[in-house]
């Protein structure tokens, strides 16, 4: 039966070879669209994972709606079951260019506090900020690539604000005194420096974008969340259960946008698949009418028609999950010199597209199957 199979895909070539290009199509838009749905999956769950022991405390107004003031900081230690406390800023690192999906960014820190905040993390290479660091930083991993940055060198941070009609760019150079190891997360594309240089070059006064509350051992993280919000007025806190809830469901309405495009591309390809079916069980009616003369069941013509339509979809998928593949390491390797990755390819996701790719040959070989084989052996040796 696959001997049979092969051979009748192979005379009709050209034909062949456009529907398999049609699911190709379809399948790589699969990698693609899911590479990038896949990324960002994956790097919010690592950032997740690197603070999954921390309470946020942000403004009332939210993130990007108002700042914090130290002094909240201290107000969130003294709440009982708070282990500890700190404020952190947060920057674009080069407000003129954000680049994708906002960029690299700056976080000023406790410099006392960065091996708390990054505990499961490595260093490549250098040290950790400690107390008394000027202007000193540690690079994320993507930034380091981005810039070719070693330990030694030094790294531009850019601040923009508005004055009248006009805005003023300041700029300031910090040594790198550290750089971390790849991560996978958000942390790759930030540069760290001391909290109190963040606050003066960015004229934040004593005010920090977050706050991060670490409870003691034992402590409900649910519970304490909403103690800090009872305790301390104008905030807003999340336990890490309500972030990664949110950050879940954002994801999900992403990844049904991604996909929907992909799966769009491969339905349209499967119809190529149907259209072809069609068209070869018109042309060989006369050949399935000889088959059942001879002996052949209804099930033998099934199957053989749907095994073809399943061939191209496998064919198909292959094709696609290979160029999807080398154009997704293609764009990684040149967004990497930017400082990001924006896909990932994830043994899931390979078993989604050859899995689709195959049901979509088959779905689309299933009318022009069951219409070759309810045929009558007379009807279709009379056929013209």
């Amino acid at each position: 039966m696959f001997d049979l199979i092969i051979k009748n895909i192979t005379q009709r070539k050209l034909r062949t070879g456009l529907t398999v290009f049609g699911i190709s199509l379809g399948i790589f838009a699969i990698i693609v669209m899911g590479g990038m749905s896949e990324n960002f999956n994956l790097t919010f769950e690592r950032s997740i994972s690197l603070t999954a022991d921390k309470i946020r405390v942000m403004p009332e107004g939210g993130f990007f709606g108002a700042s914090l003031n130290e002094s909240k900081a201290r107000e969130v230690r003294r709440v009982p079951g708070v282990a500890d406390a700190y404020g952190m800023l947060q920057a674009p690192l080069d407000p003129e260019n954000l680049g994708f999906f906002g960029g690299d960014f700056v976080i000023g820190i406790p410099p006392e506090k960065q091996q708390m905040a990054m505990k499961d993390t490595e260093l490549k290479g250098g040290r950790y900020l400690v107390p008394g660091d000027g202007f000193r930083a540690v690079l994320g991993s993507s930034v380091a690539r981005e810039f070719n940055l070693n330990v030694g060198d030094e790294i531009e941070i850019k601040s923009k604000r508005a004055l009248r009609a006009t805005s003023i760019t300041n700029r300031k150079n910090f040594t790198v005194v550290g750089i971390m190891e790849y991560t996978g997360s958000f942390f790759d594309n930030s540069v760290q420096i001391p909290l109190d240089r963040a606050q003066d070059f960015y004229k934040r006064g004593d005010t920090v974008s977050l706050i991060f509350a670490v409870p003691e051992a034992n402590t409900d993280p649910e519970e304490l969340t909403k103690r800090i919000g009872l305790n301390v007025e104008r905030v807003t806190t999340f336990s890490p259960a309500e972030i990664r809830k949110q950050i879940e469901q954002s994801l999900i309405i992403f990844s049904l946008i991604t996909i929907s495009a992909a799966v769009l591309a491969a339905i349209i390809g499967g119809l190529s698949v149907m259209n072809t079916m069609l068209m070869a069980v018109s042309e060989r009616t006369r050949e399935f009418g000889l088959m059942k003369a001879l002996g052949a069941e209804t099930r033998d013509i099934l199957f053989l028609t749907m095994g073809e339509a399943a061939f191209m979809g496998v064919l198909g998928g292959v094709i696609g999950i290979a160029s999807g593949a080398l154009f997704v390491n293609r764009m990684n390797e040149y967004l990497a010199t930017r400082g990001t990755v924006l896909f990932a390819i994830t043994p899931r996701l390979l078993v989604i597209a050859i899995v689709f790719a195959t049901l979509l040959g088959i779905l689309s070989g299933t009318y022009p199957a069951y219409r070759a084989a309810k045929m009558s052996p007379m009807e279709a040796l009379r056929y013209e």
